[in-house]
């Protein structure tokens, strides 16, 4: 039987608003960050100790030069090791991190390096006619997150806004939980809790340097009159700027170690990876794939949902966690709402933002910290991505 797989560090950027904090900072720089950070947390370098890094981004482009980015990372760390770097769009770090784990589980490895890292603000115009050149006629530039979508398919924010839609959540409901997230939010700042897996970084803008320590879009003063009266984009029905998070800039990282290297080296776990998935459905399916991924991901150990005792369904619209609750609940409103109130318990991405390529590990760290301060349980975090993939991952903390 596979030897258990633990964290042993969990870290993260602040999460800058577009163009904001760090915005003008290069993302490779913002990576390294994140991971030195979680090297160096336990009280010692684990640098030295790593047999491979796995990086996770999902929009390349934002990277001066968008190929081999973790590579590039690994040496800006001085950690020479083979790397690899994975796009499934915001799934990315969340397979990232199940990939070391298939490493770890094959014997191959007994740890690893995971990173996630985007910077949406970095994301730039892009001409196809260029380089062939243009002899007469306008040249168009395209905008790669305005909106975000696919070739043949529609923006994201309406098979959101169409999902909520087929399962009869209505607009009011997807801006008061957006509304809540905020406030969440703030409650978890106020008592401290985001210490655990925040690293501060000097950011430097407009020629200012300065230390960036807090996530910059939550915005909890904010009310729910203020929501409803945004109006909807992209051609949805009831997604709007309010019920959605932000572009985002930022970066995640872990250190997972089979549970003897850990003990070899005196390192205590932070929590344990009891099993990850991955799922797919229809391309359209964004708001409902992170309930049939922990579906699957609770059926491949057979647990049941009542054994859960927090959930942590990324907000990359508010759409997300209220469809994919209630299909988890099977339509029961008294099971759905009581999924809710165990659900991203310290707010979403709504208010702490979702550089995409990123929050897959920031909401497994969150809860991982979550069930640590309520002295331990099992926690499940689910993320959908672009055409309908999706991860999940139970930990144990």
């Amino acid at each position: 039987m596979p030897e258990q797989c633990v964290i042993v560090s969990a870290k993260r950027t602040p999460f800058g608003r577009y163009l904001g904090s760090l915005s003008e900072m290069e993302p490779l720089d913002v990576a390294a960050h994140a991971g030195r950070a979680a090297l160096t947390a336990p009280g010692k370098d684990l640098s030295a100790e790593i047999d491979q890094i796995f990086v996770g981004n999902c929009i390349p482009s934002c990277f001066e030069t968008g190929s081999v980015t973790g590579r590039q990372i690994g040496l800006k760390l001085g950690v020479d090791r083979f790397t690899i770097t994975v796009d499934t769009a915001c799934c990315s770090p969340l397979t990232a991190l199940r990939l070391a784990l298939w490493g770890l589980r094959l014997g191959e490895l007994s740890s690893a390096l995971v990173i996630g890292v985007e910077a949406m603000s970095r994301v730039p115009h892009m001409s196809r006619q260029l380089r062939n050149g243009v002899r007469i006629g306008e040249v168009k530039l395209t905008d790669q997150i305005y909106p975000i979508g696919y070739p043949g398919y529609n923006p994201v924010s309406v098979d959101a806004s169409d999902g909520a839609e087929k399962y009869e959540i209505p607009k009011r409901m997807l801006d008061a939980w957006a509304m809540g997230s905020h406030r969440k939010w703030a409650q978890a700042q106020a008592e401290g809790k985001f210490a655990d897996e925040l690293a501060p970084i000097m950011a430097t803008k407009k020629g200012n340097t300065f230390l960036f320590a807090g996530d910059e879009s939550p915005r909890p003063d904010s009310t729910l009159a203020a929501i409803e009266q945004l109006p909807a984009v992209f051609g949805a029905k009831s997604t709007t700027a309010g019920n959605a998070p932000g572009l985002n800039d930022g970066a995640s990282a872990v250190v997972i170690m089979t549970e003897s290297r850990a003990r070899s080296l005196g390192l205590e776990p932070l929590g344990t990876i009891v099993e990850m998935a991955g799922e797919t459905d229809m391309p359209y399916g964004i708001s409902w794939i992170p309930a049939l991924t922990i579906r699957k991901v609770l059926s491949k150990v057979g647990l049941e949902l009542d054994q859960i005792d927090l959930i942590e369904i990324n907000e990359a619209f508010a759409a997300m966690p209220l469809v994919s609750a209630k299909i988890l609940a099977d339509g029961d409103k008294d099971v759905w709402h009581g999924l809710l109130q165990k659900t991203n318990v310290n707010g979403g991405a709504i208010a702490i933002g979702h550089p995409v390529g990123a929050s897959g590990l920031r909401i497994m760290m969150t809860m991982m910290y979550e069930l640590r301060r309520r002295g331990g349980g099992l926690g499940v975090a689910a993320i959908c991505g672009g055409l309908t993939q999706g991860e999940a991952a139970i930990v144990r903390a």
